[in-house]
């Protein structure tokens, strides 16, 4: 039954979009189509792209089909097309990651991060001239790299004048959060009554009721399934998908031959071109192509013929003529197109099909196939690609070390039971040392409840990574041992080192001072190697090393060695290379670090920024992990402002959040964050019994470092219910426990600890070593000068209070601390001082992202190069700039340097000079 082209209902939602239309002179928005097959997505489409196109609008269009989801970024290509002359215009990196993703220069796929932000620049360029309409049907049919790009971009386009709107189908495990979505109900009993006047045959009586029960509002059913499709069916047995396939398939079974080929052909191709479906056909036959075997699939309305290209009336149709088809029929056609198709790219899973004994060459090009995939993130079908390439190569080891990376693929992939699956075999193959190795390791790393490791014997894994170490694999062997030490580092309850970990990282033949090396030794031994490695990086030459990998190794072992300004030095340094080239495997725990370090340096806004970054980030990476670890360590500075965490909120935010949530570093986090927020709120009796638990090494939650850090609350607390004693106890153990860990946030904890906890007759030795020998930490080293200048004055000595209570007010004002800023005026005013309530600063109306974007364009970046490095439009950093100036009162970049000091610009010490 020929479907006609009446289009009914979806008010509502034709308004929504009109609305979004509009709104483009304001904003830019981007919104997700939901719903069943056949439910009407397309024709929502089709209805709103017919009332808002003309020649104010560029419209961009693009769907999805299964063979087109096989390549990386194809699809992004076929989206892009109208625009591909212009990517020579964006800024390198961009540039070159557009040019390698679709082919045109040579070079591994780039991230989808950084072909995301290409596409967005290239977006946001276009719609200078006119609004940009992207309309993408069957984003579930999409490749996932450009899937993921287009999520990028979705995110991001809140400043342009552009409007995204995409079709899925409901159901799908797909990366759209923080984007909108529409979910497409069944139409109401009269709107289908109103499809079913419309229909040629106009169903009446018992017909008609069986067409209304079996279709349940869905647009497709009501206009395709008729009385004798549906005549034998009980409506609770398929739901209305199936009804609508089978009705397609028993029209594809009754037709002849040569149209039934030729639609199995256009099904199994994924190309519209009729001239391939047909020369498939006629080889597959033996005869000459002929378009008139396309009139019965026509007449029966599978398929449509325009203009030398086959449409098929509904993806359903290639569904069901996919599954009605029989093996011989597939078979017979799949070699006619691997024959008619000159591509090889698109014949490869053909060809991996049809295969029935081994063929080197094809595994090889699947094996390939799959390093691509890998590149981009695709790690589900790397492990298809390296599963078959291995049931096609000869070589038994060969065949072994593509088994073993179809495992780890299909790890990373968060298929387990694959994954075991695929080491079974492995097993068997298997004779070389080194891959032996490497899959006893991924063994180990699968959470499966039967590995060591899971029962807390690390020995089966470290001799893997021994194992792997002696067979050569170096690289290979450290990133394991890093792995696994920061595995134990994460739930360790002792600050020395374990002499298994000790001995496997002396099995290196690596320079000791080697980066990677002295990352390891701070994961390992802290406490016995911290001041040798900060020594050894302090004395590296100005400038070195250039690459972002190094500089984060070296910034993260700065970060567990207690050095805080170099690690944001070096951290900060990595972040940005990191960005430029869209690397997100490291980049996060780049910024999580950079994070950490900006709170003990006091640079909050930054710090916010920075986790706000890694959020969004972990929305681009759909990565629940970094998300629940983001939304904890946000908790730091909202205890600043005394707003303590929200646990449940976290929990619910993602299905990994629980889980996640109870490794030690997460919960020592949220300890600390709910102790200092009842501090900042002036409830020490109630932060006392949280940061308690930090001193119980049998308490989940108890971490070292964090027991040393959080120690000057803890004594705050101590001391302001009067309990003193137990103050002092706590810094002797926490001396005792670091005794010989001689680290800047160790010392800084110790030092202010013991400025609380200092009696009247020692105040002025306290206050010249605080003077002369500041604090390591700016966090500390402010709160000791506050602490210190309440003791002064209340000892009657205004004039030596009111010196360090100025210092303190200076620094919180800068940070911003407004709690403890607050404290300090009142302080001051008590010592007789007059002041306002709060300094005059343009600098504390700005958001953190405000901050963040003026304080680089004050530095010389353009809003392009600033984009380039935060992920975002160039339009958006205008409008950010825009907003910046407002508040701020000025009107242009020169006059932004004078607006923000100098340690308003925490992010510009790590930047390169703008050319």
């Amino acid at each position: 039954m020929p479907s006609q082209n009446v289009f009914v209902g979806r008010r509502q939602e034709l308004s929504l979009l009109a609305d979004l239309r509009t709104q483009l002179g304001e904003h830019g928005s981007a919104i997700v189509v939901e719903g069943a097959p056949g439910v009407g997505k397309t024709a929502l489409i089709e209805q709103f792209v017919r009332s808002v196109s003309g020649p104010d609008m560029v419209v961009l269009r693009a769907s999805g089909t299964p063979t087109e989801s096989l390549a990386p970024y194809s699809g992004l290509h076929l989206l892009l097309q109208p625009f591909l002359h212009q990517v020579s215009e964006l800024p390198q990196p961009q540039r070159d990651a557009l040019r390698t993703a679709f082919g045109v220069q040579p070079g591994a796929p780039p991230t989808p991060f950084l072909a995301g932000l290409a596409t967005l620049t290239l977006l946001s360029d276009q719609a200078e001239d006119r609004p940009v309409l992207i309309i993408v049907e069957d984003l579930h049919w999409f490749d996932p790299a450009s899937r993921s790009a287009l999520m990028i971009v979705a995110r991001r386009i809140a400043s342009d004048p552009i409007l995204m709107v995409m079709t899925m189908r409901s159901g799908q495990q797909w990366e759209a959060e923080g984007v909108r979505r529409l979910e497409l109900s069944p139409l109401s009993f009269i709107e289908a009554n109103l499809i079913l006047d419309n229909r040629p045959d106009r169903p009446a009586g018992a017909v008609r009721r069986i067409l209304l029960n079996l279709a349940a509002g869905n647009p497709l059913a009501l206009v395709e399934l008729s009385a004798s499709d549906v005549v034998s069916e009980d409506p609770d047995l398929f739901p209305v998908t199936s009804r609508l396939e089978r009705a397609f398939a028993g029209r594809y079974r009754e037709l002849p031959q040569p149209a039934r080929l030729t639609v199995l052909a256009a099904a199994l191709n994924g190309r519209e071109s009729i001239h391939e479906a047909t020369s498939a056909v006629s080889r597959a036959l033996g005869g000459e192509p002929e378009h008139e075997w396309l009139v019965p699939a026509i007449e029966v309305g599978l398929i449509e013929h325009d203009l030398g290209q086959i449409r098929f009336r509904h993806p359903l149709v290639r569904s069901a003529v996919a599954s009605a088809s029989s093996l011989a029929e597939r078979s017979m056609i799949m070699r006619a197109l691997v024959h008619v198709v000159d591509d090889p790219e698109r014949t490869v899973w053909w060809r991996a099909e049809l295969a029935t004994a081994a063929e080197p060459d094809l595994a090889d090009q699947l094996d390939r196939r799959a390093g691509a995939n890998l590149a981009v993130g695709d790690s589900a079908r790397a492990t298809a690609a390296l599963r078959r390439a291995a049931d096609l190569t000869v070589d038994a080891d060969l065949r072994g070390d593509r088994l073993v990376r179809a495992a780890d693929a299909a790890r990373h992939a968060g298929a387990f039971d694959v994954a075991d699956d695929l080491l079974r075999r492995a097993d068997v193959e298997l004779q070389d040392l080194g891959a032996r190795a490497r899959a006893l390791w991924i063994r180990e790393m699968l959470p499966t409840g039967q590995s060591a490791l899971e029962r807390g014997d690390f020995g089966p894994a470290l001799h893997a990574i021994d194992a792997m170490c002696r067979t050569g694999q170096t690289n290979e062997a450290l990133r394991a041992l890093l792995q696994l030490a920061s595995s134990v580092w994460d739930h360790a309850t002792d600050v020395h080192p374990s002499e298994q970990f000790s001995a496997a990282a002396r099995n290196f033949d690596l320079d000791r001072n080697d980066p990677r090396m002295l990352l390891l030794s701070a994961v390992i031994e802290p406490s016995a190697r911290a001041p040798e490695i900060v020594e050894h990086i302090r004395l590296l030459p100005e400038g070195s090393p250039g690459d972002p990998e190094t500089q984060w190794c070296l910034g993260y072992a700065l970060n567990l060695s207690g050095d805080v300004e170099l690690s944001a030095d070096y951290l900060r340094r990595s972040a940005t290379g990191l960005r430029r080239r869209g690397d997100t495997a490291l980049l996060p725990h780049a910024l999580m670090g950079l994070s950490w370090e900006c709170h003990l340096l006091g640079a909050f806004a930054e710090g916010r920024a920075l986790i706000d970054e890694c959020l969004t980030m972990a929305a681009d990476l759909n990565d629940h992990t970094l998300a629940a670890a983001a939304r904890a360590a946000h908790a730091w500075y909202d205890a600043i402002d005394g707003v303590p965490p929200d646990k449940e909120a976290i929990v619910r935010a993602s299905r990994v959040a629980p889980h996640t949530l109870e490794t030690r570093d997460l919960q020592a986090t949220l300890v600390v964050a709910q102790g200092r927020a009842a501090l900042a709120a002036g409830r020490p009796r109630d932060a006392l019994p949280a940061l308690l638990r930090l001193t119980d090494p049998s308490d989940p939650a108890y971490k070292p470092m964090f027991r040393i850090i959080s120690l000057p609350d803890l004594v705050e607390a101590a001391a302001s219910t009067g309990d003193l004693a137990s103050a002092q106890e706590q810094v002797r153990l926490v001396t005792e426990l670091t005794d010989g860990w001689q680290v800047a946030s160790i010392e800084g904890a110790l030092g202010l600890a013991k400025i609380m906890l200092a009696d009247e007759s020692t105040l002025d030795e306290l206050a010249e070593r605080l003077i002369n020998h500041p604090l390591p930490v700016p966090l500390f080293h402010a709160r000791a000068h506050l602490n210190l200048g309440s003791k002064l004055r209340r000892a009657r000595r205004v004039d030596d209070a009111r010196r360090h209570l100025r210092i303190a007010l200076d620094a919180f004002e800068s940070f911003p601390a407004p709690i403890w800023a607050a404290w300090c005026r009142e302080e001051l005013r008590a010592s007789g001082e007059r002041l306002p309530d709060a300094r005059p600063s343009g600098r504390h109306v700005l958001t953190p992202q405000e901050l963040r974007i003026s304080s680089l364009a004050a530095s010389g970046f353009s809003n392009r190069e600033i984009a380039e490095q935060l992920f975002l439009s160039p339009r958006t950093i205008g409008a950010h700039l825009y907003s910046a100036f407002r508040k701020l009162g000025i009107t242009s970049r020169e006059q932004l340097a004078h607006v923000l000091a100098p340690h308003d610009q925490p992010a510009l010490r790590a930047l390169p000079a703008a050319p």
